[in-house]
């Protein structure tokens, strides 16, 4: 899997990590307990990228903050 500097998971692959889960659950081929286990695993992928999502929106929010501040001086 393809990490950060920090050795987190990035984005990119949790995204991608998400995508495979969900092809191969719509295949015929995968069974009842393999689809259960994709879906799992697809949940924490898709949390995970919420969550960077997230964090994303906040630091956005606060760098538009600032530069509405920085505007009303």
């Amino acid at each position: 899997t393809m990490e950060n500097e920090n050795g987190s998971r990035t984005f990119t692959s949790a995204l991608e990590s998400l995508r495979k889960a969900a092809d191969q659950i719509g295949r015929p081929s995968v069974s009842l307990e393999e689809a259960m286990e994709l879906y799992n695993s697809g949940m924490k992928d898709a949390e995970y990228c919420r969550e960077i999502l997230d964090k994303a929106e906040q630091k956005i929010e606060i760098y538009r903050k600032g530069e509405e501040d920085d505007q009303n001086l």
